[in-house]
């Protein structure tokens, strides 16, 4: 577990404008503190978040699955992480750390060169980061310049992270990543390239995945702008005052990286296979999708609270809205559950989930997500937009404001901190940031729903349909 004085270590983040010292931001001790629940409840937990290997313990993330009862283990494990944040922080370092529990096993197909041996590299690093219970952010996505060109079109190579030499001791690479979750506060980097945007011949020198250390000379974290509201406490902005995902560009300028910490190099067919390959896709898929759906469950019964609390709940059309919201969370409970009972033991003798269960996951939550998220404004409507500030009720109003706040149902420092909760989650800029996050985050949904219809299993229909069609 990190403090947050161990991230002043000479990283370059850049926040508001200027370049800062991480230790001195409020939001980044903030969000730090959430971030360290995963460190937390390995001793308020260690039954369920720490598990034996080799007479040593390990977090339960870290834990390579081998059966169905595994998979339901780190379920439980990514459940209770995730409603420290209320599902609200993506990339907590159980998200990494569980595609590193299979990397070390699956990661030989990543070969060798003259200068080092790459299938060595990614093994020593996936055990080196899950004896150290490291904190590894992760750089994936492009910047999306020009999406019309090839990545080796773009003028200046920032629409990717590329090698601009190389010598018998490492390589040195130039170029940009963006969306980098909680980068700034995180221990370290892992450079990849998403595996649904292809790279093809003329983009050799984009083909790349390695590790760095976020105090890399030559490297930039640029933050966006923050999504706190500097002056207003947390009841007034009980998510967006709490803690910030804090998403970045990552920039590199002649970076070195040694080989020992280099798993592909100027490779793009290799580039292409190793999220997929390394079998860190779909155990991190796995996390996620268990992230999500915490966080459905919590704007789910978000909307229920505003209701009840509004005297709307047993109006026959508010609750068919309410009812949609609770069977849309049955379904993707029990999505994630056929992921893991349907899961397979693969020839390394990882069990690993149902892909196509957890893609439909992937496909259908941010829209189950979006309609929570519209009923919390339907319902809370203009009682959310009219909250006073919250200081209003400690200064000269708050006698006649208790009066004029409070009903049957709720008093009325609760019914402003309720629907100041709603505001934030539903229609702030964090709360848009968040639905944003749900929508792309795992990628293209176009594709999402194209690749889910060509891998989908429908054996017993087609036969149905053969025997019904067959002519006489």
């Amino acid at each position: 577990m990190s403090s947050i004085t161990d991230l002043n270590d000479g990283r370059a983040v850049y926040f508001d404008g200027a370049l800062v010292n991480v230790a001195e931001v409020p939001i980044f001790q903030k969000t730090l503190a959430v971030v360290n629940t995963y460190y937390d409840l390995q001793r308020t937990n260690p039954k369920l978040h720490t598990y034996q290997e080799d007479g040593q313990t390990f977090a339960t993330a870290f834990m390579t699955p081998r059966s169905v009862t595994d998979l339901q283990k780190k379920r439980a494990v990514y459940t209770e992480i995730a409603q420290a944040s209320y599902g609200m922080l993506g990339r907590t370092p159980d998200f990494i750390a569980s595609g590193l529990a299979v990397l070390s096993a699956k990661a030989g197909f990543l070969g060798k060169n003259k200068y080092t041996d790459f299938a060595a590299n990614a093994k020593h690093y996936a055990e080196r980061v899950k004896k150290g219970d490291i904190f590894v952010s992760h750089a994936l996505q492009n910047p999306q310049l020009d999406r019309s060109k090839a990545l080796n079109a773009i003028p200046k190579g920032y629409a990717g992270v590329h090698t601009v030499d190389h010598d018998e001791k490492g390589i040195y690479v130039s170029g940009a990543k963006m969306v980098n979750t909680l980068a700034p506060i995180a221990d370290e980097l892992l450079v990849f390239n998403p595996p649904e945007l292809l790279l093809d011949a003329g983009d050799t020198s984009y083909g790349l995945a390695f590790a760095a250390p976020l105090n890399l000379s030559g490297a930039k974290i640029v933050c966006r702008k923050p999504l706190n509201h500097p002056g207003y406490s947390e009841n007034d902005y009980p998510l967006s005052n709490a803690f910030d995902e804090i998403d970045a560009y990552i920039l590199f300028e002649h970076a070195f990286i040694p080989w020992t910490d280099v798993f592909v190099y100027n490779d793009y067919a290799m580039s292409n296979r190793f999220f997929v390959e390394s079998g860190m896709f779909i155990h991190t898929a796995h996390q996620d999708e268990v992230r999500g759906v915490t966080k459905l469950e919590f704007v789910t019964s978000l909307a229920i609270r505003v209701a009840k609390a509004l005297g709307l709940a047993d109006y026959l059309g508010v609750a068919e809205q309410l009812g949609e919201l609770t069977s849309n969370l049955e379904l993707i409970k029990g999505t994630i559950v056929n992921s893991e009972l349907n899961g397979q033991l693969d020839e390394q003798g990882i069990f690993a989930p149902s892909e196509q269960a957890l893609t439909a996951v992937r496909d259908s939550l941010p829209k189950m997500y979006e309609k929570a998220l519209q009923v919390i404004q339907h319902l809370a409507a203009g009682s959310m937009v009219a909250v006073p500030d919250f200081r209003e009720f400690s200064g000269n109003n708050a006698t006649i404001l208790r009066q004029a706040y409070t009903s049957e149902k709720i008093g009325a420092e609760d019914r402003a901190k309720l629907l100041n909760l709603a505001f934030d989650v539903s229609s702030a800029a964090f709360g848009q940031r968040q639905l944003m996050y749900e929508y792309y985050h795992g990628g293209d949904p176009k594709r999402i729903r194209a690749n889910h219809f060509r891998h989908e299993d429908l054996t017993a229909g087609t036969a149905m349909l053969e025997r019904i069609l067959k002519l006489k």
